[in-house]
Order: structure tokens, then sequence, then C-alpha cells
């Protein structure tokens, strides 16, 4: 399988400093990874390293063989991303923000936008405005934006904040989905329990530092990954694992 993501000795450190600190993984294609850590562990910021959101002061990203740094409109030509609530405009309805969206999308007709709508569940509150939208239908309208242009790798945090039931089920049909086609996923959480449903790889990021790589398929019989999530941050080495 193609590698669709390589992080190499990333960091980036901050004034008050936190940060990340020489991070290396990657991701092949289809794998759906889920980061996980605490708060203030660094997940967001190597997500926006990752996206282009910000510049590390160190290491090499490469997406679909391409360097960010060098060749950024290329490797990110094929990227999809939900981080933060900073693209979505309250006072525009779902489809007038999707629109917005897909003008830099030239090639992408406007039916894209009642289908990433209707895959997210959000067609019949198409024409209200965000700002009447809960915060679970924010995180839904985040995905659809995500999805709109038809990436290979989709990065999104903490996409599950907020969701009722029925949006975590939307949320984890519409990942299933698409890793079967071969679409990548790199997903930050602190749901241990709802990534353990489908994700192919975990990276246990804390205190900026990526403190191993689990393959779901090598976790012992008995466990989750939140054991060994708990395990990890209470000091206790999993032998073969972590």
């Amino acid at each position: 399988m193609e590698t669709v993501l390589k992080v190499s000795d990333i960091g980036k450190r901050f004034k008050n400093g936190r940060g990340i600190n020489e991070v290396n993984f990657s991701i092949k294609e289809g794998n759906v990874f889920g980061l996980i850590g605490p708060n203030g562990a660094g997940k967001t910021t190597l997500l926006k390293a990752i996206t282009g959101l910000l510049k590390p002061d160190s290491g090499k990203i490469m997406i679909f063989g391409r360097d960010l740094e060098e060749d950024f409109k290329s490797a990110i030509r094929d990227v999809g991303a939900n981080i933060g609530s900073g693209s979505i405009y309250s006072h525009m309805t779902a489809w007038q923000n999707l629109k917005m969206i897909i003008r830099f999308y030239p090639e992408m007709p406007l039916s894209r936008i009642d289908e990433v709508l209707h895959s997210v569940g959000l067609s019949q509150y198409k024409h209200e405005k965000a700002s009447s939208y809960s915060m679970g239908m924010l995180q839904r309208l985040g995905l659809a934006a995500a999805l709109l242009p038809n990436p290979k790798l989709i990065v999104l945090d903490e996409p599950a904040n907020g969701l009722d039931i029925d949006g975590m089920i939307i949320f984890r049909n519409v990942v299933q989905e698409l890793s079967e086609t071969g679409v990548t996923f790199l997903i930050s959480s602190h749901l241990t329990a709802e990534l353990d449903k489908f994700c192919t790889h975990f990276g246990i990021l804390i205190d900026g530092e990526l403190q191993c790589i689990i393959e779901k398929d090598l976790i012992p019989a008995g466990k989750s990954i939140e054991d060994l999530y708990v395990e990890k941050i209470g000091g206790v080495r999993i032998a073969g694992i972590c």
C-alpha cells in the first residue's frame, strides 16, 4: 500500500513550553489512524502542522510523496480537513457555507454540496443558519466540509465532540465506508472507546512526545485501546505493543 502521509522529526514549541517534539510516524493508504492523548498533549498542534495551518520549527512532512513545505499546493491538493470551527460562518446556512468552500474547487459541481450534506445527515437542515445548529450539528457540517473535495486523506480534530448517538453512528459509517474505498484518515480524539470501533492504528501522544504506535490487530485479546492508553500513561509497559 502507498504511504499517504509521512511525518519525520516534526517539532514545534511555543513560548509557554507546550508543543510537539521530534514526532515520527507514517500512514498507509486506507488506514484509519487514531491520535489519542490528554488535553494539551499537542494533538491539534500536530494536525495543524500536517495541514499547513502552522509552520513547524523542524522536520519534514510528506503527503503522497510531496514535500508540504516545498510543494504545498500539490501536497495539500487531495487533503480534506476539519480543525476547529474557523471555516464555518454562523450567519450563513449550511449550504451557503459549503458553497463558499467549493469555490476553491472549480472542477467540483454544486451538486456535490447536497451529496455531502446527505452523507452527514444534514439535508433537511441545509437552509438553516449555522448559528441555530447544536454543537453536534456543527461537527457534522465540519465533516461535510472536509468531505467536499473528494479527498484521499482526511484529517479531523476531535470530530466526535458533541455528537449524539445518531451523529456518532453517521460519523462512524462515513469513516468506515470511505476507508474501504482507499481513503485514509488521521483522527485526533480523547474518545478512545469510539475510535476502537473503526481505527486500524493508534498513536499515543503525551506531553508532545509520540509514545508509541499500536496496530489494532496486534492488541491482545481482552484488551482495548483504552486499556493500553491507561496502562501507558500509568507507566506500565505492554510487552510487544508499547
